[in-house]
């Protein structure tokens, strides 16, 4: 699986653009930032775009243009709620996120010379991507619920009902913002005059939060559920968005 880039050489007086349309398949995955959140499967997506090379010799560019992302993950946690008849309960959520972000670039590329018909090229720098969809399908079990009467002690999750969502959409939920680190590298094939083929792997790291939601801690493991109350200690989801790009 390659990323593939047709490229075009625009000559403009002394100054020279490299335009290349893309088409990127991904993996993605999300890592959580908290001992109450737990990471499930990797998720297959794709993403496209326009990159816009401005070379300042034949070795050094400055890379932007902008990219269409399609990323997420899976994650599970606890979080209170009302259940499917409208009781509060504490549930566990099992959740698929199906994210898109439009990301703006800004990386300095170094190619080699050509080497018969083959360039080296390498990439670093910073993307600033902003959520235009979010989406999500989830598994929830309901647990600890109001009308729970069973003597909860260390087993707790007692009288569990099941309900799944599908395409819910949770643009609430999602930071607006997603901050990334960008590094690429790969070959570049001339197949005549200014046209070439570009293949590479690219791994788009974020340092940005990007939930905005909140959980309740795990009764088996920190004792936060007070069942004479069903009230719960409640954290800030944080979760942190990465994928390699093919």
């Amino acid at each position: 699986m390659l990323t593939v880039m047709l490229t075009t050489a625009v000559e403009a007086q002394t100054k020279q653009w490299k335009i290349a349309l893309h088409v990127d398949p991904n993996v993605s995955w999300l890592k959580p930032d908290d001992r109450n959140i737990t990471a499930g499967d990797n998720k297959l997506k794709f993403g496209f775009g326009l990159a816009i090379d401005k070379m300042f010799t034949d070795n050094y560019a400055i890379g932007t243009g902008f990219n269409v992302i399609n990323t997420g993950g899976q994650l599970s946690y606890f979080v209170s709620k009302p259940n499917d008849k409208g009781i509060e309960s504490i549930s566990k959520v099992t959740r698929s996120y199906n994210l898109q972000y439009l990301e703006v670039p800004v990386t300095l590329k170094l190619r080699t010379n050509e080497i018969g018909y083959i360039t080296y090229w390498a990439q670093i720098g910073l993307g600033l991507g902003v959520n235009i969809k979010a989406k999500s399908d989830d598994e929830i079990q309901y647990y600890l619920t109001s009308d729970t009467t069973t003597t909860i002690e260390n087993d707790w999750l007692v009288n569990a009902t099941e309900e799944s969502i599908e395409d819910e959409d949770i643009s609430d939920e999602i930071g607006i913002f997603r901050a990334s680190l960008i590094a690429a590298g790969g070959i570049e094939y001339n197949l005549s005059g200014d046209a070439s083929i570009v293949a590479g792997i690219s791994y788009n790291n974020a340092f940005t939060d990007i939930l905005r939601k909140q959980g309740v801690s795990n009764f088996s493991e920190g004792g936060d559920i007070n069942p004479a109350n069903y009230t719960a200690n409640q954290f800030d989801l944080k979760g942190i968005s990465n994928f390699v790009s093919l």
